[in-house]
């Protein structure tokens, strides 16, 4: 799994139930035994994510990428070592929780308890907040800096003018422009729209609640970070508002 877009990346991988211990790639033995692995994602997700040459590489590496049929119960599937999946809902959560109690070996990817926090736009960006702390004290450059856009949740859009902003937090100071998004990232192809918001009036449109956040201007150029266990991986994308 900005966090805007939300998974597949960035992604925190390694959970199997909130009461089981992680697993990681090391505690795995790699014997002659296949391992399959089953995949519930948007049709968009598919088509982008699951090509014929990662499913030809993983199956000669041993790994069988299985398709799973939302229509029918997951524990009338598989079975499957691990569960790849990009879905939401309780529904599709106590399906989860189902599957590991039959499958207790089983990993998810991710647990829906363990990526709840990146729903919440606010809430995702409480860790970096957290790194800064740490980069305070470790950073050899003095001249780099870590830190979040001065952000503020709205709950009446059409209500708020810019000239008021500072009554929501201390200091808050925000000027024109400012971009607004959904508080909510539930991988919806609405919680992915986001409005750059030039004066007063453009509230009115807003609905809510909605994230409005400070503009910075960052060269159209977006880092995202993909996290497996210990491997990571940077990709830097370009983009035209």
């Amino acid at each position: 799994m900005s966090s805007d877009n939300i998974p597949l990346g960035p992604l925190m991988i390694g959970l199997s139930s909130p009461t089981t211990k992680p697993k990681t790639l090391e505690t795995i033995e790699m014997t002659t035994k296949r391992f399959s692995i089953g995949y519930a994602l948007l049709l968009k997700k598919q088509k982008s994510f699951i090509q014929d040459s990662l499913v030809n590489l993983a199956k000669s590496r041993g790994i069988d990428l299985v398709k799973i049929d939302t229509e029918k119960p997951l524990v009338d599937q598989g079975p499957f070592d691990f569960v790849l999946h990009k879905l939401y809902g309780e529904e599709w959560r106590k399906q989860l929780q189902d599957y590991l109690i039959l499958n207790p070996n089983a990993i998810v990817v991710d647990f829906p308890e363990a990526i709840e926090r990146l729903h919440n736009r606010i809430l995702m960006l409480d860790v970096v907040s957290e790194i800064e702390k740490l980069d305070n004290d470790l950073r050899d450059d003095e001249t780099a800096s870590l830190g979040i856009p001065k952000q503020v949740v709205v709950y009446v859009p059409e209500k708020l003018s810019i000239n008021e902003t500072a009554s929501f937090g201390e200091g808050l100071n925000l000027k024109f422009p400012v971009i607004a998004k959904l508080l909510v990232a539930d991988g919806s192809a609405k919680s992915h729209k986001m409005l750059l918001v030039f004066s007063n009036e453009g509230f009115e449109k807003l609905k809510s609640p909605t994230v409005v956040q400070e503009f910075v201007n960052h060269g159209g150029v977006i880092f995202k970070v993909y996290v497996v266990f210990r491997i990571s991986l940077l990709v830097m994308n370009f983009f035209v508002l």
